[in-house]
């Protein structure tokens, strides 16, 4: 399977990727309409979230604080809305408005790399953020991950910056210390971007020039991370029940998730291309829907109303098989891409980095939100642009992922 040669949007139809302007275009004004229309009450786990910033206020930033966490993110979260609280009013919608602002920064930062790898489609592409489901929600409620994903993408583009610059011979260690310490900030937000460490670790397998810069950016994450271990004597607060282990299942769903986002950022019926992937996904598929492995129903507000009991029950064993049909396939696709590409460092570090998030939810045995697996956006969006072909399939599979996200972002809203 071939790369396609990168692609201005004039070489496409003017028609397509018009309506692919146009989808993204609306798609922004209604996650900000939905967003300021939203309920005026915190729902769902924003109240776990939001009592962060009155725990900072009357403790401070003490090992005292950090054990009354009531989520199970860690406080990064608390900085930024205290920070902002004369803005917010720590009011709900105002909060909820911060993480759509820094959905943009995002958005910026992805933009930046792409119009630096001389991508004309820059703006268009890195827009496209929005065409993945979990987004929406990330982005639309008072959660915890949109900082993180600030720090983390930050992270990422100096990681890459460094790489770009080892391969003209310049100063490498100032990038990859500058990268540990924004993966150290993310994750005092989201404690799972700690598998990120790994990436370094693999560049430096594959050029020992990157043995030292790897080293040193370990160690800064680790400095990062100490003091939360020592507070909560393990990854999460003393609070949250979260029960360290592996999950086969938790794996299977968010890889599955991380191939449906995807095939929607890029389209093409080139998945399907390798028949022993696909014979291996459905081999897996079946075993899935006969053994129940991996059972999950989404959208569940909305469809209690239509289906019964065992009509849900179905539905849950169908979607879950379809998650394990695409995490298989998925993988597959992934690691032939990791071998293939291993000299072309950048591409091994977004791919890698992708693998790595939509397998973290694996380590977390009692708990899966398919927001664990949006953790991976950045990577996602950047490692899905050298597929990307602007057409009317690219059009209809961003109008059916922002119409899935907004759905499901009001779906939160209207079981309040």
């Amino acid at each position: 399977m071939q790369r396609l040669a990168i692609q201005h949007p004039r070489d496409a139809s003017a028609e397509t990727v018009g309506v692919t302007v146009a989808v993204l275009l609306l798609a922004a004004l209604a996650l900000v309409a939905t967003v300021v229309t939203s309920p005026p009450a915190f729902v769902y786990d924003e109240p776990y979230y939001a009592n962060y910033v009155s725990l900072f206020r009357r403790y401070g930033l003490t090992e005292k604080f950090l054990d009354a966490l009531s989520g199970g993110a860690g406080p990064l979260y608390a900085f930024v809305h205290r920070a902002l609280e004369p803005l917010t009013n720590l009011s709900p919608i105002r909060m909820r408005l911060v993480n759509i602002v820094l959905l943009a920064v995002v958005t910026g930062i992805l933009a930046a790399w792409l119009k630096r790898q001389n991508r004309p489609d820059y703006l268009l592409a890195s827009s496209a953020i929005l065409v993945v489901p979990m987004t929406w929600v990330l982005a639309g409620m008072a959660l915890t991950s949109m900082p993180a994903l600030v720090f983390l993408s930050l992270s990422l583009y100096v990681q890459l910056r460094g790489v770009e610059a080892l391969e003209r011979g310049s100063a490498v260690l100032g990038w990859f210390v500058a990268g540990g310490i924004f993966l150290g900030v993310a994750v005092w937000g989201r404690q799972t971007v700690l598998v990120l460490t790994a990436l370094p670790m693999l560049l430096a397998l594959l050029d020992r020039r990157l043995r030292v810069p790897a080293l040193a950016f370990l160690a800064i994450v680790v400095v990062f991370t100490a003091p939360l271990v020592i507070a909560w004597e393990g990854f999460t607060p003393p609070n949250e029940e979260a029960d360290e282990g592996l999950s086969l299942c938790h794996g299977l769903a968010s890889l599955g998730y991380t191939g449906l986002c995807f095939f929607l950022l890029a389209p093409r019926r080139e998945w399907f291309s390798h028949k022993s992937f696909v014979a291996a996904a459905a081999v897996v598929a079946v075993v899935n829907a006969t053994f129940g492995i991996v059972v999950l129903s989404p959208f569940s507000s909305f469809l209690d109303d239509f289906l019964s009991d065992a009509g849900m029950a179905v539905y849950a064993g169908l979607f879950g098989s379809l998650l394990a049909f695409c995490a298989v396939l998925f993988l597959g696709w992934i690691l032939k891409i990791i071998w293939e590409g291993r000299r072309d460092l950048k591409q091994v570090t977004i791919n890698a980095g992708l693998l790595c998030i939509a397998l973290s939810p694996a380590l977390i045995a009692n708990y899966y939100s398919s927001r664990y697996t949006a953790l991976a956006l950045p990577y996602l969006v950047l490692a899905a642009q050298p597929w990307r072909a602007w057409g009317w399939r690219t059009s209809g599979a961003a109008l059916a992922g922002c119409i899935t996200g907004l759905l499901s972002l009001l779906g939160y809203f209207w079981a309040t």
